[in-house]
């Protein structure tokens, strides 16, 4: 079996640091700053869609490379693990489930996230790539899984927005809705969790079918 999960508003509630970043950039920029929740609002399509929106379409490279800089410098301030995250992973990990990390996140930054917060515990840990579209796009996970025999019958994707749901349904594999994310609004999916410990029930019911 096969795991993967979106990052921000998955696994680690980021957002303090990304407004942070995000605001520094902007204030750098002479520009206005915004809201945590316009922050929040604006994330799910990778960095550059997120400066352009935030800046309110006053995007420029110096703006972009800003953040960039800024955010990669404070990754790892004022984020934190969502409840129930560490001890769920682990007793996955133990079942022999393969666990994974995909984000639309620079995959540096998602490496350095992931070996701060949640080290030792995915085999792939997977971020933006220059030469692969974003999710919802399923080429790079199409990549990740050919390339190392990863059933897809036995696939689930946990994520909170629709990019995440709609990755899943191109890839076609199973949704899992983190219902406590980032999502403005309620995601339709099958299967839901309102915690992440939920996890831990479903995928013991799993092993036992």
């Amino acid at each position: 079996m096969n795991i993967f999960f979106d990052l921000d508003g998955t696994l680690i509630d980021t957002i303090y640091d990304i407004s942070y970043a995000v605001n520094e950039a902007l204030k750098l920029n002479n520009l206005k700053q915004i809201s945590l929740e316009e922050v929040k609002n604006n994330l799910g399509h990778g960095s550059k869609n997120l400066i352009t929106k935030c800046s309110h379409d006053n995007f420029s490279l110096k703006l972009y490379d800003d953040y960039k800089k800024i955010y990669h410098d404070n990754l790892c301030n004022l984020s934190k693990i969502y409840p129930y995250v560490l001890d769920t992973l682990i007793q996955l990990k133990n079942r022999d489930i393969v666990l994974g990390v995909y984000s639309n996140k620079d995959e540096n930054d998602v490496i350095k996230i992931i070996n701060h917060y949640l080290p030792n515990l995915f085999t792939y840990i997977i971020g933006k790539r220059s030469n692969y579209p974003l999710k919802p796009d399923p080429s790079l996970m199409e990549s990740i899984i050919k390339n190392n025999n990863l059933d897809i019958n036995d696939f689930y994707y946990v994520g909170d927005m629709q990019t995440d749901k709609d990755l899943a349904i191109n890839l076609g594999v199973k949704f899992i809705y983190a219902s406590y994310g980032y999502s403005k609004v309620e995601l339709d999916s099958e299967i839901c969790i309102k915690n992440f410990k939920e996890l831990s029930y479903l995928f013991a019911k799993e092993s036992d079918k």
